[in-house]
């Protein structure tokens, strides 16, 4: 077992028989799936299903995704009820099946609807690129677009986007660029409702492999969480870091195993 697999059992398993609460939220596109050519190809594996359903049964555990994928997009992929899940880089988010959406990003969508008609245009330059229309915003794509065509592609992006800079979040995602609007929502914001939802005392696991995934990262490393990097260039608030989604599956095919032996030795508050 690899050491920081190691480490990381023992910090969750520690925690959980102290009673805390663990609070386990994941990315999706990089981090639970591989990179892949088009996210309509990133399905989650069958058999990681089932280890985050395992976990999401057992007493005091609360599992959750955070994407940028819009909100039913990524629970179509997840495909499992009762998780905590933040669509749309944390602008839509369903807990306990309550769906909450900012009125401010309802009315953002006359703006989006224009970005999106000229982003099109430009895109007809960069074989290759492509937007993935979403609830509010949009990302464009880049996976399958020339090296030399990446550059001039962000460049024309930014000059086109910049006259409503002020309205606008512009994000680095996995080979993309994602456009939401400019709302005090993120992927960090969405980690605290998540875990003010859960209650307290919880240890809290943030796993991401982007550029995107930075806030939910910090705000886990604040509380003295578990921020954990996955793949190969993870934000540096990454403090645990893992090469791969398999690695971060076997590391949750072992936290389950470990749970159902583990007792907690207080009662808690």
């Amino acid at each position: 077992m690899p050491p920081v697999i190691a480490t990381l059992l023992e910090r969750l398993t520690a925690a959980y028989q102290r009673g805390e609460r663990l609070v386990l939220i994941f990315d999706y596109d990089g981090t639970l799936t591989p990179l892949v050519a088009h996210p309509s190809l990133a399905h989650l594996d069958p058999a990681l299903r089932d280890v985050l359903a395992r976990l999401a049964a057992m007493p005091r555990v609360t599992v959750g995704v955070i994407s940028g994928r819009g909100l039913d997009d990524l629970i179509g992929m997840v495909g499992l009820e009762g998780l905590s899940y933040g669509g749309s880089t944390g602008l839509e988010l369903e807990l306990a099946g309550e769906r909450r959406i900012p009125t401010e990003a309802l009315e953002s969508r006359t703006l989006f609807d224009a970005l999106r008609a000229v982003s099109e245009i430009c895109l007809t330059a960069y074989p290759g690129a492509w937007m993935e229309n979403k609830p509010f915003g949009f990302t464009v794509h880049y996976r399958q677009l020339a090296p030399d065509r990446i550059e001039p592609l962000r460049t024309e992006m930014a000059d086109l986007l910049e006259p409503h800079a002020a309205g606008l979040h512009v994000l680095d995602g996995p080979l993309a660029i994602e456009v939401v609007p400019a709302i005090e929502r993120d992927k960090g914001t969405a980690l605290r409702a998540i875990v003010a939802a859960c209650g307290e005392p919880a240890t809290v696991l943030y796993a991401g492999d982007a550029a995107n995934d930075a806030r939910a990262l910090a705000a886990t490393a604040e509380r003295g969480g578990i921020a954990l990097g996955i793949g190969p260039a993870p934000p540096s608030e990454a403090v645990y870091r893992l090469p791969d989604p398999a690695a971060l599956a076997e590391l949750l095919v072992g936290l389950a195993d470990a749970l159902i032996n583990t007792r907690p030795s207080i009662t808690p508050p």
